[in-house]
């Protein structure tokens, strides 16, 4: 069974998502991904977080987690601080970049108005749902399973 993990990361009223054009369909998706086999859920996180946007994670706090449909069976999600940075972009030497290259399955990232969120076309509706009601009334100190 594999597992994912996502960042859930906010600044300046703006939340960093990663844009998906896959196969003909168009979503938004939070940044992170596959957990390696030798790595812990947090190990992947702070992983994927900086190869996908070259960001470095300072604080990472978990508040969702979901059963998921094949290859990511479990993903979790964290609430995530990042060290002061110049800006998040696609790294050169990720997956993402590669796909990209090869023009099928592109990656873009967006800094999206927090306001914005609940009107994007997100690939779980209810990670999204969940998000939202964390974006209005606060995200929960422990982890809610969705």
């Amino acid at each position: 069974m594999a597992n994912a993990a996502r960042a859930i990361i906010i600044e300046n009223g703006n939340i960093l998502l990663m844009h998906r054009s896959k196969l003909g369909s168009q979503y938004f998706t939070l940044v992170g991904g596959k957990v390696n086999d030798n790595e812990t859920i947090e190990q992947g996180l702070v992983r994927e977080v900086t190869e996908e946007t070259g960001l470095e994670i300072t604080t990472a706090r978990l508040v969702f987690y979901e059963h998921h449909p094949a290859p990511y069976n479990e993903q979790y999600i964290y609430l995530c601080e990042v060290a002061p940075h110049n800006g998040a972009e696609i790294q050169k030497t990720s997956e993402e970049a590669l796909m990209n290259k090869l023009g099928f399955n592109t990656h873009t990232l967006y800094w999206i108005p927090v306001k914005a969120f609940s009107h994007l076309s997100f690939r779980t509706p209810q990670l999204h749902a969940a998000i939202v009601k964390g974006l209005k009334k606060g995200f929960a100190n422990d982890a809610v399973r969705i």
